[in-house]
């Protein structure tokens, strides 16, 4: 096949709208999900584009593979269906890490807070001195 196979405006416009529906699955499986998506269109296209006297140029033929892939919604809720569930070990690990996140920071701000009364102190003491002696 001599023609490289492109993607109208009609799949882009379905991609988009799968991308933005696909907001809550994770990063990389949304990546896999729109690369699937993807590679099934072309496929589907390359086959009407054999098929049909008008080839991949055919609207019509763009949108009937479009729905025959189905609503973007219905592909990313069946998507977010096949996660694993998130076992109750990696939820404790994860409230645990964020535990540990919070109280190094609250730490490190009052052991800054502690230094910067310590080094006043320092100057305010010594200055004091100076000035009697």
């Amino acid at each position: 096949m001599a023609e490289e196979l492109r993607l109208d405006t009609i799949a882009e416009e379905y991609l988009s709208e799968i991308e933005r529906a696909a907001t809550a699955l994770p990063v990389n499986r949304r990546a896999e999900l729109l690369a699937d998506v993807r590679s099934h269109i072309v496929v589907a296209q390359a086959e009407a584009a054999s098929d049909s006297p008008t080839g991949i140029e055919d609207p019509a033929a763009m949108s009937q593979i479009l729905s025959k892939l189905g609503d973007p919604k219905a592909i990313v809720a069946a998507a977010v269906a096949d996660l694993p569930p998130e076992t109750s070990a990696n939820s404790t690990a994860r409230t645990d890490s964020r535990l540990l996140v919070k109280t190094a920071v609250i730490l490190l701000l009052i052991g800054g807070l502690l230094l910067i009364g310590w080094f006043v102190g320092y100057i305010l003491f010594f200055s004091g001195s100076v000035s009697q002696g």
